[in-house]
């Protein structure tokens, strides 16, 4: 087949860096074709599918070729690009413009020029194949992470597009959400047929929707082709094990040749496995001195509005590591906020130590207290990420502040972006940046908003054992996430909220166990014979390598 959207050779160095951020890429996608790419952390993912798209090509130094339905992609009208070729970003703040769902589907309709019944012709069409007719009217502030991105896709689609271009559309939605998301597009590929490239670190609930996957290290592509041809690879190169899902790393581990992707097909290949889980993963050290208490909590951020925190009481002890889990919108990054000392509640109080949060000098209360957001952009004031963690360390009167930011840096392996703009560096490298310049003050207590956002696997196994160690060193960790697979792996209990407030709070290994949806794919996988596995390491220690070959 002809190739219909591709890029040849192309090579990209983003001004003032040392090293490329592309070398010698090329990468042909045909017509219909549903790609996924993957990669760690700043290998480029981002970089080369903002190539795809002649307006939001990065600043830079550039060499190659790139064409768009075998026409050079810099010769393409930016009406045709502006219809044809779509894309949906990370953080849904970032591509909403007006203040109401209809509002947000016509702006795009307007600006090229479509007239009034072609434009509620087409919203109507939409919102039928979409299903969200009842947010129609509804303010776009108001709607929940999980409903922005829907949003925003929605945005993309009602221009017709025959390219759609998605960057990690699931790294804010929680596990529900990002299962819906990924089932529309499903849809939208089968249904419409729709040439789909989507950049992506959860690889669990998309590889099953791919025909092809691309594995990107260092800004070339290392390896790519069908998702089992791809894993396979992945398999027999060490560092790249931790890349792939949790279903198939399990079935590798035993040596399966056969390998499963979704829990059905795994199930119908799972051996009989042994019935006891030996103890692995953490316990609950609840026997600890207090340290935060949240007491009857009620929190609006209008007088007359929603009760986003609805008599909320709610303790964390001394040392440790709690995770707050739940849909969009119940309230978990308010919580922190509040928490923080950010905002201040409508009712009830916090507790630091006994004292009232709010009786604390803020000078002495931001020091005990190290918050991260959501959106870590809006921690960043410098123009490099030097700046950043060398005038944070003077702030904090650090005696030796070039050391003290030098060693943070090399803590988190970020040296090499030392020169960079913080806006200029991934969605996951944004992340850790934010949480370097907080932990410089060596805060008692670490309120965490989505810290694995954006990043690889292997990162995530770096910041866990990281935290392990602050842990260990007794700080006090509280984290709002949607990475099951993370919280399972490290935390030390799970809190749910829901409708602003917590109905329920366990172990890990109780909490995931006793959940139907909101809970790890592994645990999916065998829960009948383990209830208690949450990944693959649980399944292995109890059922060893080998076990597949010995049936």
């Amino acid at each position: 087949m002809v190739a219909y959207a591709e890029i040849k050779q192309l090579s990209f160095q983003y001004a003032n860096e040392e090293r490329p951020a592309l070398s010698s890429v090329s990468l042909s996608v045909e017509q219909g074709e549903f790609v996924v790419l993957a990669g760690r952390s700043g290998c480029g993912k981002t970089t080369l599918l903002k190539h795809f798209k002649k307006e939001l090509q990065p600043i830079g130094m550039r060499t190659g070729e790139l064409f768009y339905n075998q026409m050079q992609l810099k010769d393409v009208p930016s009406i045709t690009s502006a219809q044809e070729i779509g894309m949906v970003f990370q953080n849904p703040e970032n591509q909403l413009v007006m203040d109401t769902v209809i509002q947000e589907l016509a702006f795009s309709l307007e600006n090229i020029g479509c007239s009034t019944t072609v434009i509620q012709k087409r919203i109507a069409e939409l919102i039928s194949f979409l299903g969200f007719q009842d947010l129609l009217h509804q303010s776009v502030h108001t709607l929940s992470g999980g409903q922005k991105q829907l949003v925003n896709l929605a945005a993309v689609l009602i221009l017709q597009p025959k390219l759609l271009l998605l960057d990690e559309p699931t790294a804010q939605l929680d596990p529900i959400a990002a299962k819906e998301f990924l089932t529309l597009l499903k849809r939208i590929h089968e249904e419409l047929g729709m040439t789909i490239i989507v950049s992506e670190h959860r690889l669990d609930d998309i590889l099953p929707l791919a025909d092809r996957l691309v594995f990107m290290d260092g800004g070339s592509i290392i390896c790519e082709g069908t998702p089992k041809e791809v894993v396979e690879q992945l398999w027999v190169q060490e560092p790249f094990r931790s890349y792939i899902p949790q279903i198939p790393r399990l079935f590798l581990e035993w040596g399966s040749e056969d390998v499963p992707f979704t829990v059905r097909d795994g199930q119908k290949t799972l051996p009989v496995l042994a019935k006891t889980l030996h103890p692995l993963g953490k316990t609950n050290p609840r026997q600890g001195k207090e340290l935060f208490r949240a007491q009857a909590i009620t929190f609006q951020y209008e007088k007359n509005g929603v009760c986003i925190l609805d008599d909320l009481s709610f303790s964390v002890q001394q040392g440790e590591w709690v995770a707050l889990v739940g849909k969009n919108g119940t309230g978990k990054s308010t919580l922190l906020t509040v928490l923080a000392g950010l905002q201040k509640s409508r009712r009830g109080k916090v507790f630091l130590d006994g004292e009232r949060l709010d009786k604390i000098p803020p000078a002495k209360r931001y020091k005990q207290i190290g918050y991260v957001s959501q959106q870590p952009y809006y921690h960043f004031t410098h123009d490099t990420v030097w700046e950043e963690l060398y005038n944070r360390a003077q702030e904090l009167g650090y005696e030796h502040s070039e050391q003290a930011a030098r060693e943070m840096m090399e803590r988190f392996s970020l040296s090499f972006l030392s020169g960079r703009h913080p806006h200029d560096c991934s969605g996951g490298e944004q992340q850790l940046i934010a949480i370097c310049t907080v932990l410089l003050s060596n805060p008692r207590i670490l309120l965490l908003d989505e810290p694995t956002k954006g990043l690889d696997p292997e990162k995530k196994e770096k910041l866990g054992g990281l935290f392990q160690q602050l842990q260990q060193d007794g700080t006090t960790i509280l984290m709002a996430t949607h990475d099951v697979e993370f919280a399972a792996r490290f935390v030390n209990r799970c809190v749910l909220l829901f409708d602003g407030q917590i109905i329920a709070e366990d172990t890990p290994r109780r909490f995931f166990s006793e959940n139907f949806f909101y809970t790890t794919a592994v645990n999916r996988l065998v829960r009948k014979q383990l209830p208690e596995a949450l990944i693959w390491e649980d399944v292995v220690q109890s059922c060893p390598s080998g076990i597949l070959s010995s049936l």
